[in-house]
């Protein structure tokens, strides 16, 4: 499994901060961080799918989507 912390501190930055010029640039940090993840080979699928679950962690749809696309994609192999 690829090493997803930096984006998940970055997602964490801005759901628990209230500037929202301060949100602009770690949306920013999260869009090169994204580009990165892309170049080095991650799957582009589970990357839009770990961010939509990052980005509101009370969606439980996108959560169980995640967990589920990562079971079927990657158990299978």
């Amino acid at each position: 499994m690829n090493n997803f912390s930096t984006l998940n501190n970055f997602y964490w930055r801005i759901r628990y901060t209230r500037s929202k010029s301060e949100k602009r640039k770690f949306y920013r940090y999260v869009a090169k961080e994204k580009k990165r993840l892309i170049e080095s080979g991650v799957d582009k699928e589970e990357l839009r799918l770990l961010c939509r679950a990052l980005s509101n962690t009370l969606n439980l749809h996108a959560e169980r989507r995640l967990s589920q696309y990562r079971k079927d994609h990657f158990a299978s192999n």
